[in-house]
Order: structure tokens, then sequence, then C-alpha cells
């Protein structure tokens, strides 16, 4: 893991944003921007709060959620560093754009004598009174459990429909998961939870999209190809999703090895596989976890959404476009 100076932060008691979403746009501009690099560490919670003068649990808050849009991995005794994953190349590449006019429009702002402060709270309110006619974007919720690699289905989504998708987790109180469908314009649920999230919907006289993924052909053929006596780990967010990885191998007709599915909370029996299994699939949301752990062995379970659910979703988009 990489090492980084100090982030360059500054918060403002006097700015009517929250101190946590100070916090945390600054630290994901740091990102966009690649001052901070997919690999180099955060400052630890406990350091940033005491620069900042600000209770440490805010901190922790802020990383929790950047680790939640996939843009940092929290590592409990190796502290919290920038991923390396494709949530964060295409993170990047949406807000270079964003940065650039932000920085053009400050600069020449402050060319004429603007207040700063004052032009970002013009801007907020002129959005708010005079971008209400045009017609606002559709929210669209994905439904899935925490142990799924729901980032995936999460990223996919959002690169077909060009929004930002909002997500429910199936392991909160069904009171929050409700609430978020019926604030939601469409639902989509993955085969993982279908009849689970269609029956919550009926509740509210809602219809759900549902989708479902697979692995590349080139890595079953590639697990096809194993030695009969490997012992393989497939390891996901939690169990569940290690379960799926290894269901989606055996429906292949690839049931020749030990397999072993495991999350990768499940510390105790992923540091045994560490070092008993021959070969660890990782789901892409815990790749870059394992291949630190174990490098030499670790291999990327790389997933597909099925070409009907592709397809579904192309059709959908177009629909939302027309």
């Amino acid at each position: 893991m990489k090492h980084s100076a100090s982030a360059p932060i500054r918060i403002s008691t006097d700015f009517p944003l929250p101190i946590h979403v100070q916090i945390k746009d600054q630290l994901k501009m740091l990102i966009g921007l690649g001052m901070l690099q997919p690999g180099d560490s955060l400052p630890p919670a406990g350091q940033l709060a005491e620069q900042l003068q600000v209770n440490r649990n805010t901190v922790n808050a802020v990383y929790t959620q950047l680790r939640d849009e996939g843009l940092v991995l929290m590592q409990k005794g190796r502290g919290t560093a920038v991923a390396s994953n494709p949530q964060v190349t295409a993170f990047r590449i949406r807000q270079q754009p964003l940065y650039e006019q932000a920085r053009h429009l400050l600069t020449e702002a402050s060319d004429k004598g603007l207040p700063l402060d004052d032009l970002l709270l013009a801007c907020f309110a002129y959005r708010q009174l005079f971008s209400l006619q045009s017609k606002p974007e559709p929210v669209w919720l994905l439904v899935e459990c925490k142990g799924h690699d729901h980032l995936f289905y999460r990223q996919e989504v959002e690169r077909l429909f060009g929004i930002q998708v909002r997500i429910a987790f199936l392991d909160d109180p069904e009171s929050s998961v409700l609430e978020a469908m019926k604030e939601a314009d469409g639902i989509i649920s993955t085969l993982n939870h279908a009849d689970e999230v269609k029956s919550l919907a009926a509740r509210i006289d809602k219809s759900v999209l549902t989708i479902g993924a697979t692995l590349e052909p080139a890595a079953l053929l590639q697990i096809a190809r194993l030695n009969p006596q490997s012992t393989v780990a497939f390891v996901c967010l939690g169990k569940n999703g290690g379960e799926w990885m290894l269901r989606k191998v055996a429906e292949a007709g690839i049931d020749h090895m030990n397999s072993i599915p495991v999350g990768i909370g499940q510390t105790d029996l992923l540091q045994q596989l560490i070092h008993s299994a021959d070969y660890l699939y990782a789901s892409a949301a815990v790749y870059e976890q394992v291949q630190q752990l174990a490098p030499e062995k670790t291999r990327l379970y790389p997933m597909v959404l099925e070409q009907s659910s592709l397809s579904l979703l192309q059709d959908v988009r177009a629909s939302l476009h027309s």
C-alpha cells in the first residue's frame, strides 16, 4: 500500500454545508483529479480528525461512505486507501469535465472580485429556482443484499443509463427498504432476490426489473482447466455471494474441484484458505483486498450481465430517452 502526504483538506464552519459533506467532497475531488492515486493511503481517521478539529466519528463516517461508493478500501490494521478498480476509473472519467468547469467558473469569478462563497450559494439558489422546469432525472433503485457484489450491478446500470443509481440493502430494516422503494421511479432487482423484492414492491403497487449476471466465458474455460485435485475458494462480500459464484461455475458443468465459498468478513476461514487453497477467485468488489493478502493465488472472477438482462436495460434506456 502506498502512502500519501497529509490530505490538504480545509473546512469552514461558516459555510452552510455540513462538515462531513465538505470533507467527503474534497476527498472525492483529490481522487477524481488523481492527486490521490489508487493504492494511496488516506490519513488515519484520528489524524485527519485532529487536523480538522472534528470528531473522529465524522471522519469514520466519511470513509465508510467512500467505501460504499467503491472509491476506497478499509482494512482492519492497514487503514483506508484509494481503491484500484473500475469504479474509481469510471469516477475519474466522469468527474474531470466537472472539475474543469468548476475551476474555470471560480477563476473567472475571482478575477472579477466576486465573493466565492456567495457565488456557490447563488449557483445553488439559481438551480433550485430556475432549473425545476427541466424534466428531473428518474430515480432508479437497486435492491440487493450486502453479501453479493452489488457494486457490479450498480455500476453496470449506471453505465447503461448514464445516471446515478441508488441502492437499498435487504439486510437493512424492511421499513427503510420500503421507504426507498416508494421514492423510486424504477426498481431493479437481481435474480438472487427477485421473489423477495417483488413481494415488497407489490405492497406499494410497484413493478420490478430483474437482471442477472454470469461469469465471463474465458474465465469459465480457465476454471475448467484447473487440476481436479485443486482447492478453489470463491470470495465475495459475503458467503452468499461466494455461493452464487460457485453455483455459476457448477451450472456450467464444472464441479471437479474442491470448491469453497467464503465472504471477505469471514476472517478465520479466509486466512485458512489463503494458506490451504490453490486458487482464490475473488469478485471485483473484494479482488484488491484478496490480492494483497495472497497475490500469487488470487484470480479475478469477472462478471458480465446476462445477454437478456443487457437487452432489457438497453430497451429501458431507449424508452427513457425517447
